[in-house]
């Protein structure tokens, strides 16, 4: 097959979120089939010029073409403040007017023309507009989450009034415009089979298939190390989801874990971390905030839990599905695991209250052989489900259900 893959921001380096998926989606069907690669630049994620030649590099083995186009709301701050004040008046969400792009349509226009192009793969619901210009082609859409859903949640733990006011409009126009446009595709792909019932309530009769998150199960490898009594994050502090959850566990959980067990660490790795987390970690020596890492591995293996407190959220969480497969015991929200299919007390600690969260931290941290049976759980759960061949095994199911 050819497929022109439509991405809203360049899947590489392959490290968390949408890019670990992008990359190793595309890896894995670009092995038998030829692969067009159109994606938006987002310069806080690939700042320098050799990361952007290395990515174009990397990509370019995978994929028969791949270009990139600049996302014009982050070419500098008066952009950004542009695109919000014009958000006020536009009747489309916000992620459909940063994605608008002549460019972007230009080159998908001559791929098409050129190339006997089998299906387009519109790799989120805010480049559903691209989807007008090729009636006669078959589109697939992945949704990575229920995104109004998501901004809905955010909308009620933000803590200024202003920000709650945007982001609660910006949901209902973003859940407008997914009922709507949802309809339009044969198939939309979904993270998982909540993800796919919910949208089946926003627009109902609408086809679904589900193609969940995987994990590199031999990237992510189950280390056997000595490890200490610490718990670990991953995840970028430029997400609000992240940035939220470790504020909370660190106002809420930290405190009554500190009590039982006063020598405790707790690593927190992700780029751009706060200021204000940075100065509460000043004044705690247990609080180690490492930033953007190269390599998550060492960090995980060694911390005694993986925890996953988790507010707001969708889809599936790769962060979830990494620790799973190192073997790690882990701690989450309901909402941080959602989309997994992992099970409370087996593979698993599912905890709601910060009273909750802090005691099975403490259970597990003073348990070895309870954690060490979690965490062989976990990752027997990771290779017989979420690896990532298979995964994209079921990718390729729903291209050719729609295309013959």
């Amino acid at each position: 097959m050819k497929i022109l893959f439509l991405s809203q921001i360049i899947p590489y380096p392959p490290h968390g979120g949408v890019l670990q998926r992008g990359y190793n989606i595309i890896r894995e069907i670009g092995k038998d089939n030829d692969v067009y690669l159109l994606a938006f630049h987002h310069p806080d994620t690939i700042a320098s010029q050799s990361l952007l030649d290395e990515s174009m590099v990397e990509l370019k083995k995978i994929c028969t073409e791949v270009h990139y186009f600049k996302l014009w709301p982050k070419q500098s701050k008066m952009h950004k403040l542009l695109a919000f004040f014009i958000c006020f008046f536009y009747p489309l969400p916000f992620s459909v007017l940063a994605h608008k792009s002549s460019g972007f349509r230009d080159k998908m226009l001559e791929i098409i023309e050129k190339n006997n192009i089998d299906i387009v793969h519109i790799d989120t619901v805010g480049l559903s507009k691209y989807r007008d210009l090729v009636q006669d082609i078959p589109c697939i859409v992945t949704h990575h989450n229920i995104e109004s859903s998501l901004m809905a949640r955010r909308s009620k733990v933000e803590s200024n009034w202003f920000a709650r006011y945007y982001v609660a409009k910006q949901s209902e126009k973003l859940r407008n415009y997914e009922a709507q446009g949802s309809s339009k595709y044969p198939v939309n792909v979904m993270m998982s089979s909540t993800d796919a019932d919910e949208l089946k309530e926003m627009s109902p009769g609408v086809k679904t298939a589900i193609v969940p998150n995987g994990v590199d199960i031999n990237y992510f490898e189950d280390r056997r190390e000595v490890e200490e009594q610490a718990i670990i994050y991953t995840g970028g502090m430029n997400m609000f989801a992240n940035k939220d959850a470790v504020m909370y566990l660190i106002s809420d959980i930290w405190p009554l874990v500190k009590m039982k067990i006063p020598d405790i660490k707790f690593y927190i790795i992700g780029q751009d971390p706060p200021r204000e987390l940075i100065n509460i970690a000043s004044e705690d020596n247990g609080i180690k905030v490492l930033g953007y890492v190269d390599d998550i591995r060492p960090f995980v293996a060694k911390s005694a839990i993986y925890v996953v407190p988790l507010r707001v959220g969708g889809g599936t969480r790769l962060k979830v599905l990494d620790a799973l497969a190192q073997g790690k015991a882990i701690v989450s929200t309901s909402i941080g695991s959602e989309g997994i299919e992992v099970t409370d007390r087996t593979n698993i600690y599912l905890e709601d209250t910060s009273e909750g969260f802090a005691s099975s931290i403490i259970e597990l941290i003073n348990d070895d052989e309870k954690r060490k049976e979690l965490g062989c759980q976990a990752r027997k759960l990771a290779e017989e489900r979420y690896a990532w061949p298979s995964i994209a095994e079921e990718l390729i199911k729903a291209y050719k259900n729609i295309i013959h």
